[in-house]
């Protein structure tokens, strides 16, 4: 298991959680602040898990969709953004997908 995984079922098991707007929160119930993560064509939003004395990123949206399908996340192939905004991180926004899933939303909104 990857330690991307790990690191999400440790937040969960601590008590984060997410509300509806697609904000990570602490086991207070307080927003947790985190930092923007650019990819090649992307931003990501993530947040830092303390583990072992060191803080861990997490994506927002894998930690979503965790919370939203349970273990089913973690081995799916990839999560998707259904607006396609990278840093819409709600709940109704998240799915489980496949890399061609995306490849073929993003073929036919450019050939449309």
């Amino acid at each position: 298991m990857s330690k991307s995984n790990e690191m999400i079922r440790l937040a969960s098991q601590r008590g984060y959680t997410v509300n509806k707007d697609g904000e990570v929160l602490n086991p207070k119930g307080e927003k947790v602040m985190g930092s923007i993560r650019k990819t090649k064509k992307y931003f990501y939003k993530t947040i830092g898990i303390t583990y072992f004395g060191m803080s861990r990123p997490i994506l927002v949206h894998r930690f979503v969709a965790y919370k939203k399908f349970g273990e089913a996340a973690l081995e799916g192939e990839c999560i998707r953004h259904l607006n396609d905004n990278s840093l819409d991180n709600r709940p109704d926004n998240i799915d489980i997908g496949t890399y061609r899933e995306i490849f073929n939303t993003t073929k036919n909104k450019i050939s449309v």
